[in-house]
């Protein structure tokens, strides 16, 4: 096509879905019956009772252009949708209507799937959607994050492609920043909230950027403005405290600034104007109707969004992840079972962000990486003077830093036998005493343990408890390996889009998507997670994923290197001379390392 021909954006989704080998005549998908959508919007009501004055608002301002306005899930599931009625029906024709899925990898190219992909505010008119039948239509849409960056929602207007246009779109892009200021204020309830401007006299307008920090001054909150101040992405939440954003600590800043306006200087970047807040009462925060309340979905406050969105595009039923919460939610130990690789710990962290205790922390052992002597010293802790070699000042142990929120014992199946007791015990009377004599301390957990290891077959054989099995396998939960899953092209380029790769224009090429199809992947999802990591390390931005771009022993694994292996017998000589003996010149032309093509001469007898 002719050089910007296309916005970057659009030219890169036509390529993801391409890669995804979804044909523009698209593929038939259900409505979700009425029970079905009434659960999912139930699942969103927190975040759907927040937004909805807003898009009546907006409603108000789009319905005389002939436009319908459009609620979606996280998932780019249809919800709710409002507007004028001709327009209506148009939109029934081609499925923009609640219980239809308009995820980019289902729907092709089009506002709600592509804005949840970028994680920005997309316009796409008419013959820009990938699907021939969408293009009656045009949409903008604009994501909806909570304050942790993980999308909650997506918000649309849609109507006819020559009536749409950038008015309609800074309407949607500003209304969803106005339900996401919102979504920040009831999650910043009774935590510190800075106000961040380059012009004091803002400061005391929208305009302001807005950080919430913890008690223990860690950021636990953001808006978009913040973290583009402060040149910080979404990972900084959850992680990052007041002092490596500001070079002192918060308290140290408030004893001289007090409530009221004074300068602060970020680590990165020129000075700000900044004013705290006094802690909002819980009270003034805003309350969905009572029929509509669900406080299980509400926002996590440190579960990074990355993680999360990890575990969920990795191609697991997503009644897993629900059934291992309402175990949770019963102090129910959760018992994930797998091969290696196919993501236990992530599904595990998505588990503490889909939970209760999403606030509270998250602490995991890896049983298998600690050695047989200090197992117990990292669980329990220990007193000064407990053994040689220990703290000066003692160590809480993981159990105790876990209080109030989720313990996750990977690998259990490495635990030795002598703690196996003692951890039975801990987990019975929910006291835990440290190394070396001192108090015992009442403990609240919740316990998620994973292996990949047979552990029916370890107790068979005495490595395992039994007492400590059947404490721990009330309803293992298996997650299937990654050749399993369904489409692994599908669930490799989310992952790149979870990576970034969306936005910096990178998707895989068709023929690498098949070779992805059909390799097995032995390393399960770990391997092919990777894989696209450091792909997405070496190639430059605007890049099209080909077997070009897989290592050489990767593309023998996957069949590819077969074609150059079918030349005649002489080819590769020939090749060799043409180039002076070369090798690695010839090597280059026949697009193999030089190493094989000299296994290729040895094989011909040269």
């Amino acid at each position: 096509m002719p050089q910007d021909a296309l916005p970057s954006s659009i030219l890169h989704s036509w390529q993801r879905c391409l890669g995804l080998g979804l044909p523009v005549s698209g593929r038939r998908h259900e409505r979700l019956s009425d029970a079905a959508l009434a659960e999912r919007r139930d699942a969103n009501a927190d975040w759907l009772a927040v937004a909805r004055p807003y898009v009546e608002t907006l409603f108000e301002q789009v319905v005389d252009g002939g436009h319908v306005v459009v609620l979606a899930d996280r998932d780019g599931l249809i919800l709710d949708e409002m507007g004028n009625a001709g327009f209506l029906d148009k939109a029934e024709r081609v499925a923009l209507t609640p219980g239809m899925d308009w995820g980019e990898g289902v729907r092709g190219t089009n506002a709600i799937g592509t804005a949840l992909t970028l994680a920005e505010t997309v316009r796409v008119r008419g013959g820009e959607h990938y699907l021939e039948c969408n293009r009656l239509l045009s949409c903008t849409a604009s994501p909806l994050l909570d304050p942790t960056g993980r999308p909650v929602g997506v918000l649309d207007v849609s109507g006819a492609p020559r009536k749409l246009g950038p008015d309609e779109t800074a309407a949607v892009d500003a209304t969803a920043r106005l339900i996401e200021r919102r979504l920040f204020d009831a999650h910043a309830q009774g935590a510190r909230v800075l106000l961040l401007h380059p012009d004091p006299a803002q400061l005391a307008t929208p305009r302001a950027a807005r950080l919430a920090f913890g008690d223990d001054e860690t950021l636990i909150g953001a808006d978009r403005a913040a973290l583009s101040l402060l040149a910080q992405g979404w990972g900084a939440v959850g992680r990052a405290r007041f002092a490596e954003l500001f070079g002192e600590t918060l308290d140290h800043w408030q004893s001289r600034a007090g409530h009221g306006v004074a300068l602060l200087a970020p680590a990165a970047g020129r000075p700000l104007s900044a004013r705290l807040l006094a802690p909002a009462r819980p009270a003034t925060a805003p309350t969905p109707a009572p029929q509509q309340a669900r406080p299980t979905s509400s926002p996590p406050a440190k579960a990074p969004a990355p993680e999360a969105a990890e575990a969920d595009v990795a191609g697991l039923p997503p009644a897993l992840l629900e059934t291992a919460r309402k175990l949770l939610e019963a102090d129910i130990p959760v018992l994930v079972l797998g091969e290696t690789g196919t993501g236990k710990d992530r599904f595990a962290r998505a588990l503490h962000a889909a939970s209760s205790r999403r606030h509270a922390p998250f602490v995991a052992v890896n049983c298998a990486a600690i050695p047989d002597g200090l197992v117990e010293a990292e669980l329990f802790g220990y007193e000064e003077g407990a053994f040689t070699g220990a703290r000066r000042q003692g160590s809480r142990g993981r159990l105790r830093e876990a209080h109030g929120g989720v313990l996750f014992l990977d690998e259990i199946g490495d635990m030795p036998l002598t703690l196996q007791a003692r951890l039975l015990r801990a987990l019975q009377e929910r006291v835990v005493t440290p190394l070396g004599g001192g108090q015992p301390q009442r403990v609240d957990v919740r316990l998620v343990c994973a292996t990949h290891r047979d552990l029916r077959r370890m107790v068979d054989e005495g490595a395992f408890r039994a007492d400590l099995y059947f404490r721990l396998g009330h309803y293992p939960l298996r997650l299937p390996p990654l050749r399993t899953r369904g489409d692994v092209a599908a669930i490799a380029q989310r992952l790149l889009d979870v990576q970034g790769a969306a936005r910096r224009g990178i998707a895989l090429a068709p023929d690498l998507a098949a070779a992805i199809r059909r390799y097995p992947w032995p390393g399960n999802l770990r391997e092919l997670d990777n894989l696209l990591r450091t792909l997405l390390a070496l190639v430059d931005d605007g890049t099209l994923l080909g077997p070009e771009h897989l290592p050489e022993t990767l593309r023998e694994d996957m069949g590819l290197c077969e074609a150059g292996a079918q030349e005649p017998d002489d080819a590769t000589a020939q090749l060799l001379a043409r180039f002076g003996g070369n090798a690695s010149a010839a090597a280059r032309a026949l697009g193999i390392s030089r190493s094989t093509l000299y296994r290729r001469l040895r094989k011909n007898g040269r």
